[in-house]
């Protein structure tokens, strides 16, 4: 089942549609629906299509030979790299021509100068012709160094593609007939990643997902974060502990250096740093401060890793004597809402960009010390959209929102010169009209 990547597919479209040399790297982590894209390339441009492997250039060239000349129907061998690209070149001269090297990384990781000898055909054969190149990779860092300055590659791709993962919106399109406050549940729990999404059954119940997709023996995602871990990076026990750090609070880099054990701070903002690439973690800024801001803080960014990190690893033992059953209802349900509600921040924030996403300048947390109170002060969202500032606050809880919430945004955002106050609120509204932007979870699916 192929979902969203519309904005995607119309670049890629554009770009093959045109009538000059295009060389595109397409890119993003594991799981998030690399393949599945460039395979409606494949269909509607019949693209000629191989997936590289770690056995190899020599492995890989006599593969991809052979899938060359099998696509015209040819029963020779090329002697080289250069003599298959120029045969291309020839080809493209009467027919629009589509070749695509799926997992490309595996030939850098196993030979470098791949990368060379790719910078002379590109330069010497195929600027000026019309072929389509394009080479897709999930090791995300070897992509980005080998795009880098004075690295064979730089500046000779015409786009690169990074695939990100959905949103709540787009990952909805996976459960549709579950109910809306049910997709902000899964989507706290199985995020964007187009795999995982696809694995949800959404005629079952979200606690029924959670026991027969995570937690069960032999279950789909039972050692799916060990298993990604063990893909991308070489010390896993490290990362795991940077990892399991935040998920038990510690935000700042001194405090997550101190209780993951990982090392002095500059050692540990370096697996920080590859985690951000990976997509695990994002490092967040206090809003209105730049990246070099000293307001900084770390947090899970992929849900099936921070459900993992906050229910699963610390209860190991747990899981592995008790029963589906008895392990979600002893160590999940009674805190599953209160998980929820630290991501229904995030899917607030991603419904404002949508809707004020031809305004928006600017949108994030905001927090700051209250001297005066004597405490630390946070504001969920805070959102500059044409120059004017709009405060939010963001209520997963069974409570409406009623005169003390509005009360005390406004206290808590008198040092701000905002235009509006704004809620979400999972329970609605008591009776009180207020002078504020009041939505209600299914709001929140009613827009593009």
């Amino acid at each position: 089942m192929f979902i969203g990547r519309e904005k995607e597919l119309s670049t890629l479209n554009q770009k093959i549609d045109s009538d000059k040399f295009e060389f595109g790297i397409v890119y993003g982590r594991r799981r998030i629906g690399k393949t599945e894209l460039l395979k409606k390339v494949v269909v509607k441009h019949k693209a000629i299509y191989y997936v590289a492997n770690e056995m190899g250039l020599d492995y890989n060239f006599k593969q991809i030979s052979g899938v060359v000349a099998k696509y015209f129907d040819e029963h020779f061998t090329f002697e080289s790299l250069e003599a298959l690209f120029k045969y291309l070149v020839q080809k493209s001269k009467t027919q629009r021509i589509v070749i695509i090297i799926d997992e490309f990384t595996y030939l850098i990781k196993t030979n470098p100068e791949i990368m060379s000898i790719l910078q002379n055909i590109i330069d010497h054969l195929l600027i000026d012709s019309r072929l389509k190149l394009i080479i897709s990779g999930s090791h995300v860092g070897m992509i980005e160094d080998a795009l880098a300055y004075q690295k064979p590659l730089y500046g000779r791709a015409t786009f690169k593609m990074k695939i990100e993962a959905f949103d709540y919106y787009d990952a909805a399109k996976f459960y549709p007939k579950v109910s809306n406050e049910d997709k902000v549940r899964l989507y706290s729990i199985f995020g964007g990643v187009p795999f995982y999404n696809s694995k949800i059954d959404d005629n079952r119940s979200v606690e029924d997902n959670i026991k027969t997709l995570i937690i069960e023996k032999g279950a789909v995602f039972e050692d799916e974060v060990s298993f990604f871990l063990s893909q991308e990076v070489r010390s896993v026990a490290t990362y795991g502990k940077i990892i399991n750090a935040i998920a038990s609070g510690a935000t700042r880099l001194n405090d997550i250096s101190t209780k993951s054990g990982s090392g002095n701070t500059g050692t540990t903002s370096k697996y920080l740093d590859l985690l951000i690439q990976l997509g695990i973690v994002e490092r967040e800024y206090c809003f209105g401060e730049g990246a070099n801001s000293r307001k900084t803080i770390y947090r899970i960014k992929d849900r099936l890793f921070n459900f993992h990190y906050s229910f699963i690893e610390k209860h190991k033992s747990q899981r592995i004597i008790m029963t589906p059953d008895r392990f979600y209802n002893t160590v999940v349900k009674n805190h599953l809402d209160e998980y929820v509600s630290l991501e229904f921040e995030q899917v607030c924030k991603d419904f404002l960009k949508r809707k004020y996403k031809e305004t928006i300048e600017e949108i994030g947390r905001y927090w700051y010390n209250d001297r005066q109170e004597k405490k630390d002060i946070e504001i969920d969202i805070v959102m500059r959209a044409n120059n004017l500032l709009s405060v939010y606050e963001c209520k997963w809880t069974d409570s409406p929102v009623g005169t003390k919430v509005v009360n005390e945004l406004a206290k808590k955002a008198k040092s701000l010169d905002y235009r509006s106050l704004g809620f979400f609120s999972k329970a609605g509204y008591d009776n009180q009209e207020y002078k504020a932007d009041c939505y209600i979870v299914d709001d929140l699916f009613s827009i593009n």
